[in-house]
């Protein structure tokens, strides 16, 4: 073995904030597998495995990875990944048991070392391996279920294992920004490991596509070449990485994250090491408490303790009992219970749906860049959902349930100040509405405007992109960031979309002569076309900014231009 492990090596391969760009933890990625004769770090495991050494080669292979991430010029409490075969896990004299010493020898701490256990050997998990993990668990590792959807039991698994982070397989990040049935997996996993206070990592990002839709997801960490590659020379750390970082919150986003913050509870916490001697003293004093968030000593959370399940302690024998006091030695990790976890900057409507996932659930842990930030009670949440909803209602059209006039015009407003990105103001509304309307009725009417805003945002979502609806037959639509070519083709594919669903709505004599008659503004019999929509795309390159009344005098003549072309289509880009 020891001809072996001279030839292994270790690289480092960061793991990253997803939505800060702060670097969390590295994995260690081993290296020089060919010069063992093996294909794979699974191929050689399982020569050990056979060989009877897996065991001893494990716990050398993480003294070198240690020696590695000793040498980075890290941020305190940074992260260790460190895969770990589960074969034989526990059993009598297995040197993997006191990885705590190994790690204490290297300056470290227990809660530093994340241990990745996969699937791949999910057949062994016995209940020596369980109590072996929990063993594990108890001295402060933390634990990693990786490869999560490579295998049939990982939902058992991810019961079984109650890990601290879920590693999601490559192959459902593979394209998940055009594949609607990857996106919705990834989101589905990062909601259920939300509920059991599970974090979510997505492995294997190259792409900055991935990156945003992985982040869209609700997933909180991120690793891959789109961050940056594994290596091994030290200064090639880094504290975080630029490309990761966002660019700013809005508006509206920071309102939501003002009202979680406003409404948090700061409860008295406790940290896992503390014995239960310490948690009852601590109850005794805060008797209004009825859940205590614990932390680690990097201040992010492992669970709750509720006040109910220490009613047996609280009326055990009395206190020169030798029982009683054996029990009062006990470590509290054993009576910690998995609570849902949140950051500060989650939306609420995701915030409820953790919450009502999660059974008999007191509330949710809020974090801040992973560290405890409060505790966000069901009372509250309800409250802030509540308040979220009023303020909807008042920036919401009633017919359509689309932002209105308030919103549209903070949007545009916001929009057209700033220069660093190009932008599309998009007006949109409906060719001889009126003689529809004088004919059909306006419950008629409204159905084909409900129509259209249903259209509307089929065709027009995701990140850059904003609609609304003005009022009447009028809408909105706003991109950044976007090819002008490609928005217009966006809106002709709509308009297309509007004139062959609306058809429907009108009687089999008008669909075939293809025009009705009605009276104009001035009284006088006219045929009327049936309905589509005109397109007016206002560009605005960057480096330049509108005044509100100019935007308002392009606009109007753009709508002109639209309503007199063949396609019923204006474009106009502003000189920068």
């Amino acid at each position: 073995m020891s001809s072996m492990l001279e030839k292994l090596e270790y690289a480092l391969q960061p793991v990253a904030d997803i939505g800060t760009g702060v670097v969390y933890g590295y994995e260690a990625r081993l290296l020089n597998i060919d010069l063992c004769g093996a294909d794979s770090p699974g191929d050689l495991f399982d020569r050990a495995c056979a060989e009877g050494v897996l065991a001893e080669l494990e716990t050398s292979l993480l003294r070198k990875a240690l020696e590695q991430f000793s040498r980075l010029n890290i941020a305190q409490d940074s992260k260790l990944y460190f895969k770990l075969d589960s074969r034989n896990l526990g059993e009598e004299n297995d040197p993997r048991m006191e990885l705590a010493d190994l790690v204490r020898e290297a300056a470290l701490e227990p809660n530093q070392i994340c241990l990745e256990f996969s699937e791949r050997h999910r057949q062994t998990f016995d209940d020596v391996t369980h109590h072996a993990i929990s063993g594990l668990r108890q001295l402060g590792f933390l634990v990693v279920l990786d490869d999560f959807g490579r295998g049939s039991s990982e939902l058992r698994l991810l019961h079984d294992l109650s890990p601290d982070f879920v590693k999601i397989d490559r192959f459902f990040l593979n394209g998940i920004d055009s594949d609607p049935r990857r996106k919705l997996f990834v989101t589905t996993v990062t909601n259920l490991a939300h509920v059991l206070g599970a974090r979510v990592i997505a492995e294997g990002v190259e792409t900055e596509r991935e990156f945003k839709a992985c982040r869209d997801a609700g997933c909180d960490l991120l690793q891959g070449e789109f961050v940056a590659g594994p290596f091994q020379d030290a200064s090639q750390a880094k504290l975080f990485y630029d490309h990761i970082r966002p660019a700013g919150s809005g508006r509206k986003q920071r309102d939501e994250q003002e009202r979680i913050r406003n409404e948090l509870l700061l409860l008295p916490t406790i940290q896992s090491s503390v014995s239960m001697n310490e948690l009852l003293d601590m109850v005794v004093h805060n008797q209004e408490a009825n859940v205590i968030p614990v932390l680690d000593s990097n201040r992010e959370p492992r669970g709750l303790i509720h006040e109910r399940d220490l009613k047996a302690y609280l009326y055990a024998g009395a206190p020169e009992d030798e029982d009683t006091r054996a029990a009062l030695d006990f470590p509290l990790r054993s009576f910690v219970r998995a609570c849902p976890v949140a950051d500060i900057d989650s939306n609420a409507d995701m915030l409820l749906v953790t919450f009502a996932s999660s059974i008999n659930s007191d509330g949710i842990i809020i974090t801040e860049n992973f560290r405890y930030c409060g505790f966000l009670s069901a009372t509250s949440l309800l409250k802030i959902i509540h308040e979220k909803r009023l303020q909807e209602a008042q920036d919401q059209n009633p017919l359509t349930r689309l932002p209105g006039n308030g919103a549209i015009m903070r949007f545009i407003s916001q929009t057209a100040g700033k220069g660093s990105k190009v932008r599309h103001l998009c007006y949109l509304d409906f060719d001889n509405f009126k003689p529809f309307n004088d004919t059909y009725g306006y419950r008629q009417g409204d159905r084909a405007i409900i129509l259209f805003s249903e259209l509307l945002q089929r065709h027009i979502s995701g990140k850059g992109t904003f609609v609304g609806h003005l009022g009447g037959d009028d809408f909105f639509a706003g991109f950044s960031n976007s090819d002008q070519t490609d928005v217009a083709a966006r809106l002709l594919t709509l308009q297309r979309a509007f004139r062959v669903n609306v058809e429907s709505f009108y009687e089999p004599e008008h669909r075939a002569q293809g025009y009705i008659e009605a009276q104009d503004r001035f009284g006088t019999n006219r045929r009327f076309p049936l309905l589509q929509c005109s397109i007016s795309i206002l560009t605005l390159p960057r480096n330049t900014t509108l005044h509100p009344d100019q935007l308002n005098d392009e606009i109007w003549k753009l709508k002109r231009a639209a309503k007199r072309s063949d396609d019923g289509l204006a474009v106009k880009c502003l000189a920068a």
